[in-house]
């Protein structure tokens, strides 16, 4: 007896069944795995790649034991894994940003630099150019018009120890001792 051929009907089922498979393989060959991160309790935009969240996540230890001497609790963080055909568009910088700042013991503050010199950092940048102003107003002979320190101030945003900053009139004193506030007439000339 002969083979006995399957009806027509089944080859077209395996034709569209072999055709589905190899597009659900090539499917699946495209997929990315990908975090949405939650860091103390705020969702982070983007999607994270696994390697993203490992260097981040070591970055903000490491920074973490630096300036916290060891010991440093990591914050709460969550990660929920999606399966995605998109490539993964997290902020490695918003992401570190966001787990340093949630480390218990780290805040951010401004350090204060005059002429190149760091002289330590306070709370808020800002706050402690408004009291320099106004210090320097305060002291101004009658004969002044203005009056401004004799160096270049410099601020920036860094990571510090919570708790460690110096305050506005200790870091006025020190700025003011580096450079010597000039005071000027209105002709021009040293008041």
């Amino acid at each position: 007896m002969g083979r006995k051929e399957p009806p027509r009907d089944w080859r077209a089922i395996r034709r569209v069944g072999l055709a589905a498979l190899v597009l659900l393989l090539t499917l699946a060959a495209h997929l990315r795995p990908v975090y949405r991160v939650t860091v103390a309790g705020k969702t982070l935009p983007g999607l994270y790649s696994p390697l993203q969240t490992t260097r981040c996540m070591s970055l903000a230890r490491e920074t973490a034991e630096e300036l916290l001497a060891g010991g440093a609790k990591e914050p709460e963080l969550g990660l929920r894994l999606r399966l995605t055909l998109r490539r993964a568009d997290g902020n490695e910088l918003l992401l570190t940003d966001a787990l340093l700042r949630a480390t218990e013991g780290i805040a951010v503050s401004d350090q204060v630099s005059v002429n190149g010199t760091c002289l330590g950092t306070v709370e808020d940048g800002y706050r402690l150019c408004e009291e320099l102003r106004r210090s320097i107003r305060m002291q101004m002979p009658l004969a002044a018009v203005s009056g401004n320190i004799s160096g270049k101030l410099e601020l920036r945003r860094v990571y510090t120890r919570a708790g460690k900053d110096t305050p506005n009139s200790d870091m006025i004193l020190l700025i003011t001792g580096m450079a010597p506030v000039v005071y000027v007439d209105a002709n021009g000339k040293l008041a």
